[in-house]
C-alpha cells in the first residue's frame, strides 16, 4: 500500500494475546480456552462488533454529543459468554430472516411465471405482456434484437 495511512496498522497479535487483551480490558472470560477457540474460529474483528456495547462511554464526550465514542474497557461485569450469546442470537436471526425471505421469493416467482404463462407461453418475450420501464427497451441490435430487456437478460 502506498500514501500516507490515516490511522498505523494494529500489530499482528496470536490467538492468546487477544484473548490476554481483551482480559486486560476488562472482558471477563470464564472459559479460556472456549473463548480462544471462538477467537480462532470467527475471528477478533467479527467478534468485535458484539462487544462494542459492552465497551465503556467516554465519559467526555457522553454529556457533550449524541454519539459518544466508546473507550476500549469493557464495562465491569462484561463476559466474553454473552458476547458469544449475542452472536449465535444474531446468527440464528439472520438465518431466520434469510429463510422467510426465500420463501417470500419463490412464491412471487411462481405467482409471476404462473400469471404470465397463462397470459402467454412466451410472455417473457413478449412487451405487452410485461409492466412499464421493465419491458420498453426493445434491443434495436445484436443477438436479441428484437427482444425486450428480460428475454435478452434471461
Amino acid at each position: 500500500m502506498t500514501g500516507e495511512q490515516v490511522n498505523p496498522p494494529k500489530p499482528w497479535k496470536s490467538f492468546d494475546d487477544q484473548l490476554a487483551l481483551l482480559n486486560q480490558r476488562g472482558m471477563l472470560t470464564d472459559n479460556q480456552e472456549a473463548a480462544k477457540s471462538y477467537l480462532e474460529r470467527l475471528g477478533y474483528y467479527r467478534l468485535s462488533g458484539y462487544w462494542y456495547p459492552f465497551r465503556v462511554l467516554d465519559p467526555v464526550q457522553a454529556s457533550s454529543s449524541k454519539t459518544p465514542r466508546r473507550l476500549d474497557r469493557f464495562i465491569v461485569g462484561s463476559h466474553f459468554a454473552d458476547v458469544v450469546k449475542l452472536y449465535v442470537f444474531d446468527k440464528k436471526l439472520r438465518l431466520l430472516a434469510m429463510d422467510a425471505l426465500e420463501h417470500i421469493e419463490m412464491a412471487v416467482r411462481v405467482d409471476i411465471a404462473h400469471r404470465l404463462g397463462q397470459a402467454d407461453p412466451y410472455a417473457h418475450e413478449n412487451p405487452k405482456c410485461l409492466h412499464g420501464h421493465f419491458s420498453k427497451q426493445i434491443k434495436k441490435n445484436g443477438p436479441a434484437k428484437g427482444k425486450n430487456r428480460a428475454s435478452a437478460l434471461a
